[in-house]
């Protein structure tokens, strides 16, 4: 059991210092509780999460995938470059291990589309849409801490991603840029940690149980572009490497299963404050 612990704590420094200088936020549940609680303040959904709880596997494999919305995110770079924003859709996989309900390391991996925009000297208006491109991620999610009496769980997770697609058009003032050497690279982590607790809502013909959630994140982003505008070859109308404008922000999401014995949960997440975006998705227990 020590060495186990020794090896996660090894992998949780290594995911922590990978991070620390590629900094945007991202999906934080689906799902947020890595088991079922084994206790509930409904006695019947305690009795049968114990008697599950017997068969239950040691270590368990989890697949989910995400359709994550970024609607806004503002950004902050040199002075010469103003009103910089990125915003786009995820589309990723997510590949778990739940390793006795308490630890969960996970990859990601899937497709970006993602658009940028800013303005260089208060006389260029720069707008760069990439075509997709391919993303991935790592992470490692655990339980901190289980509030018997009252059934609240507090989970914490720290995630990295990056992605680097093919610039697909370019404008400047709305005339179109052509640089085959564009170049368009995100690179993002975050730390997170969420409150949850799960409900048992009786309907006429079987009971569905949800796992409403909210928390704070902590979240940083690198934002490179580099493009030359053949017409203006004397103006630099990069995006120099820009983070985010708002490092905190919080979160509210919420996790349903359709039955207590099911295999398949669904999620929705909504993160606000350091971003405006929506995630939905669903994960499924092999």
């Amino acid at each position: 059991m020590i060495r186990k612990i020794l090896l996660l704590s090894l992998l949780l420094a290594s995911i922590i210092f990978t991070s620390e200088t590629h900094c945007f936020g991202a999906t934080v549940g689906n799902s947020i509780d890595l088991d079922i609680p084994a206790k509930s303040a409904i006695l019947r959904q305690q009795a049968i999460g114990h008697s599950l709880d017997q068969y239950e596997e040691a270590v368990k494999i989890k697949n989910s995938l995400d359709l994550e919305f970024v609607f806004d995110k503002d950004l902050n770079t040199t002075s010469e470059v103003t009103k910089a924003e990125v915003k786009g859709q995820w589309f990723m996989a997510k590949l778990g291990v739940d390793v006795f309900n308490r630890i969960e390391p996970y990859v990601k991996f899937g497709l970006a589309d993602l658009q940028a925009k800013w303005r260089q000297n208060e006389d260029f208006s720069i707008d760069m849409q990439s075509e997709g491109g391919f993303a991935w991620g790592l992470g490692i999610k655990g339980i901190i801490f289980e509030f018997e009496e009252t059934g609240f769980r507090l989970t914490g997770d720290i995630q990295y991603r990056t992605t680097e697609p093919d610039v697909e058009d370019i404008t400047s003032n709305g005339t179109t840029i052509v640089d085959t050497g564009a170049n368009f690279k995100v690179e993002e982590w975050q730390a997170a940690l969420v409150l949850s607790k799960k409900f048992e809502l009786p309907l006429r013909f079987q009971s569905i149980f949800i796992v409403p959630y909210t928390g704070i994140t902590a979240s940083d982003s690198t934002v490179s572009t580099r493009v030359k505008d053949p017409s203006n070859p004397g103006v630099d109308i990069t995006l120099f490497d820009a983070n985010n404008k708002t490092l905190h922000g919080f979160l509210i999401g919420c996790d349903i299963m359709p039955s207590l014995s099911s295999s398949f949960t669904y999620n929705v997440e909504l993160r606000l404050a350091s971003e405006t975006a929506l995630t939905l998705g669903g994960a499924m227990k092999f």
